[in-house]
């Protein structure tokens, strides 16, 4: 009895190095080695440990204790009120790169330095350019048809080529200029009317209500020319932002898809009826994946063209509506509790615009400040805490460390250490703009700036969401003046895991 128990503390010890893929990964003991007597288990316990899936000399990645079987290390996030700063605490305490478990999956590298990141965007571009098999993908993304879900391969080269050529072409961003020029038009004239109501006095709004208004009408503009009003905006971001169990899930899709397939039916109807010059000026990006279809341009590698046009289009609504709705409010809350850099914002505007006329896309250029805040502002607060996971395609080593096939790989964003994060806004975002330390581009060379990824997986649509950005913040600055309830200061602390102030 005794030789048995030693044998079965010594599979044990085995069993939680993690060192092999099964069944380590999942946690569980299987039920065939544990009736196996003790010589029998010893043999086949080498056998595995002899196997290319397992060496003991490999160096991997630290992994916090306290794993859960199945469940891995989930209690340690989901027992955490934000998510972000129990990820920061773990890379204060492993370093750069470290192992998690997240339930019945593979094993995810979590990378937090900008060194590390820069070996997987550079070195390891090509192990880490594929995604993770996920239930949400599956079921709320077209079976993975969704950019940002889309394993590497064929059909990913495919729709990143119609992405970053026909959707988000210079000569397109520029055809849908109007339509963001009039949206952030319209979207101010609703909060200048707030004012008049008011009796020509200060009124109280809520930005983050009224931002996500207005980046989901302007991105349904751009997608199917279609605007939405009032409690229709909070009802359909629930939709696109809908998460859950199976069920929930597989009924909100459900939900998506039959709105994509009315305006993908609508947007057919209306290029039957075009003609000439009509043809070559739509504007909207339905009316340009239709047009490809009519024209012959997808290729043989688009297999199901109805799924592949509804997921280019969901892509946009989905990745847009609350990630620069946040981002907006979060400059806003700091420019709130930096007074000093409120009035530079302004007095930016009013040296490069001037007061007689409403500042428009061709004067961001000239604003170097409002780029630096705003850029600051993703590096510092980025709206969540790790980027989207990669997956490795083969075995390789990242920071020194072995990373097998199979392994998701995240990237965290920010400064995450506990010591910046806990430390009062002001001196780290002032002392940051003031010297302009974030004049890099928006690709990140110095890879400090990542919530648009980087070189192969890189957002296509940052161009717009930047214009955007700094077309709302410019416009809000210069024609309203910003105070806080009772001129008391914000609250800085984020309320969920999408960091919000």
């Amino acid at each position: 009895m005794k030789g048995y128990q030693e044998h079965m503390e010594w599979y044990r010890r085995l069993l939680l190095q993690r060192r092999f893929k099964e069944p380590s990964t999942l946690g569980i003991v299987p039920d065939n080695l544990l009736k196996l007597k003790p010589m029998v288990l010893r043999r086949k316990v080498r056998k595995i440990t002899k196997s290319s899936s397992f060496n003991g000399n490999k160096k991997y990645a630290p992994e916090p204790p306290g794993a859960w079987p199945i469940i891995g290390h989930l209690p340690l996030l989901v027992s955490a009120k934000q998510p972000h700063r129990a990820f920061a605490a773990l890379a204060d305490k492993y370093g750069p790169a470290f192992m998690l478990r997240m339930g019945m999956t593979s094993p995810m590298l979590i990378v937090s330095s900008r060194e590390v990141a820069k070996e997987c965007y550079t070195a390891k571009d090509h192990v880490f350019a594929t995604r993770p098999v996920t239930t949400a993908g599956k079921l709320m993304a077209y079976d993975h048809s969704v950019m940002g879900f889309t394993p590497f391969g064929t059909y990913w080269r495919e729709i990143r080529k119609i992405a970053t050529v026909e959707l988000f072409s210079a000569r397109r961003i520029g055809m849908l200029k109007p339509v963001r020029r009039s949206e952030v038009s319209l979207w101010m004239k609703g909060l200048h009317d707030k004012w008049v109501h008011n009796g020509n006095t200060s009124v109280s709004v809520e930005l983050k209500t009224q931002l996500e208004e207005l980046t989901f009408n302007l991105l349904t503009q751009m997608v199917a020319g279609k605007r939405y009003y009032g409690s229709n905006v909070a009802k359909a971001d629930e939709k696109m932002a809908g998460q859950g169990d199976a069920k929930a899930m597989k009924n909100t899709q459900k939900d998506l898809d039959y709105i994509m397939q009315t305006w993908l039916d609508e947007h057919r109807a209306k290029a039957d009826q075009m003609r000439g010059d009509a043809i070559n000026n739509t504007r909207d990006f339905l009316d340009v994946l239709v047009m490809m279809e009519k024209t012959g341009q997808f290729s043989s590698a688009i297999k199901d063209i109805d799924t592949t046009i509804k997921a280019l289009a969901l892509t946009q609504l989905v990745a847009g509506v609350d990630s620069m709705a946040n981002t907006m409010v979060w400059v806003l809350a700091l420019l709130l509790d930096n007074p000093e850099m409120l009035a530079k914002a302004q007095i930016e505007l009013d040296t490069n615009v001037g007061k007689d006329r409403l500042v428009e896309e061709s004067d961001i250029p000239n604003l170097k400040y409002l780029q630096a805040l705003l850029k600051e502002t993703l590096r510092m607060y980025p709206v969540g805490p790790l980027l989207v996971p990669h997956e490795a395609m083969e075995d390789c080593h990242v920071a020194g460390y072995f990373v097998p096939r199979g392994t998701a790989y995240s990237s965290m964003h920010g400064p995450y250490n506990v010591t910046q994060m806990s430390g009062p806004s002001r001196p780290i975002f002032a002392g940051a703009i003031s010297n302009h330390q974030c004049g890099h581009g928006r690709k990140g060379p110095s890879y400090e700036l990542l919530p648009f990824g980087s070189r192969k997986t890189i957002v296509p649509g940052v161009g717009p969401a930047l214009q955007v950005m700094h077309l709302t913040l410019a416009r809000i600055l210069q024609a309203f003046e910003l105070k806080t309830r009772s001129n008391v200061g914000v609250d800085l602390e984020e309320c969920s895991e999408y960091r919000s102030p």
